[in-house]
């Protein structure tokens, strides 16, 4: 028995983010809080474009710029009260995966009444009507735009200097957009390292979900549709950002990773990159990046046939084994310039027992198809940081 739901509007295709307005106003929004990250996204002549839209269907607009990396739940508070003081009615998320979160956040916090802390980590369950979400990613990596789920950053002890940094996520079935439109043109201006890190994201989506324990038949055609357009357009999108064939492969295979994140499970490689996320400021899809084969050569013995059949997806070679698999996944990240461990992007070595501490408390640990031993995380976090496999 299993469930499938996927219950977002999608409007595929280049140039179809010029419809924000329209969806707007058959959502009957009559004023929208626009929200992005600070950064050149903030700016740019895309966001231009799309508040024009809003400004040709008569809808009023106030612009939130502080949904910052890894949003906390400060930043959602924020956000919160700037729909409140002006009115709002509908959300329009811009950017990628952590202002579509932080959005997710502000619609939650609205409908509670609440700040959205009382929700992160506390096992409560959100049940009041939130306002309409239109979600248009500038990346393909989070595949936020069709997810349920948000991921904030909580600062431990009231956030005083030197406190613990958790990155915890929050689900339910408000978190959904209401609308994506997922235009490749946004994504065309991605250079490469952006573009690799967040490919891989939206690989490790895919492949987690595929392997884990939760897999569904629906969700697995979602993820093995994933893995062939990553296979075959990341490299070309990396090496060409200007290619749109390699731009829409990439795209939609981001999206199918978020449907299928929504009704499958991720696994271990999050568990180690919200640690490394939130305690090194490592950048999540980079984190993926990293850990995704270290933490699949751990699973081969118990996913030989799925890493078989996702590695048959991601290369075309119909006679690759769990093995092959790997090393074609360490072979992508060679390619498209992932560093081969974490201390080669950077991360010092006296980090390492605070991420293992931190990640071996994942709550997903155990969907991952190995279920992996404290010794055996430590092992692998090692391996990871040397650039080593050694399990």
């Amino acid at each position: 028995m299993f469930t499938f739901n996927s219950p977002v509007k999608i409007t595929f295709g280049e140039g179809c983010s010029g419809r924000a307005g329209q969806e707007l106003k058959d959502l009957g929004a009559r004023r929208i809080l626009v929200v992005t990250g600070p950064g050149s996204t903030s700016r740019s002549p895309a966001l231009q474009s799309i508040t024009q839209t809003l400004n040709k269907e008569s809808l009023a607009w106030v612009h939130f710029a502080g949904a910052g990396a890894d949003p906390t739940p400060a930043m959602v508070d924020e956000g919160a009260k700037l729909f409140r003081d002006e009115r709002c009615d509908a959300i329009l998320a811009f950017g990628g995966g952590s202002p579509m979160d932080c959005a997710k956040g502000i619609g939650a916090s609205i409908g509670e009444g609440r700040p959205i802390s009382d929700f992160v980590g506390t096992g409560k369950v959100f049940v009041a009507q939130v306002p309409p979400l239109v979600a248009i990613p500038t990346t393909a990596g989070t595949g936020s735009e069709v997810t349920g789920t948000a991921v904030f950053t909580i600062e431990a002890d009231g956030g005083k200097a030197g406190a613990k940094k958790i990155k915890m996520g929050t689900s339910g079935a408000s978190l959904f957009p209401k609308v994506a439109l997922v235009d490749p043109l946004l994504q065309a201006s991605m250079p490469p390292a952006l573009t690799a890190a967040t490919g891989m994201d939206a690989l490790t989506h895919s492949l987690e979900c595929y392997v884990g324990r939760q897999h569904t038949p629906m969700a697995d055609l979602y993820c093995l549709e994933s893995i062939r357009l990553i296979g075959r357009s990341l490299g070309r999108a990396c090496q060409d950002g200007q290619n749109m064939e390699a731009r829409c492969d990439m795209a939609l295979a981001a999206t199918y990773g978020g449907i299928a994140l929504s009704n499958a499970s991720l696994g271990m490689v999050h568990g180690f990159a919200h640690a490394l996320g939130a305690l090194c400021g490592m950048a999540h899809g980079l984190a993926n990046a990293i850990m995704l084969p270290y933490v699949m050569a751990g699973c081969e013995q118990d996913a030989a046939e799925r890493l078989a059949l996702a590695g048959a997806a991601l290369t075309g070679d119909s006679s690759i084994d769990a093995k092959g698999t790997v090393a074609a996944i360490f072979s992508l990240n060679r390619k498209i310039g992932i560093p081969a461990g974490l201390a080669a992007a950077g991360l010092p070595e006296s980090m390492l027992n605070a991420v293992y501490d931190d990640a071996r408390g994942y709550k997903r640990r155990p969907q991952s198809p190995h279920l992996f031993t404290d010794d055996e995380l430590m092992s692998l976090l090692h391996s990871a940081w040397s650039g080593t496999v050694i399990i």
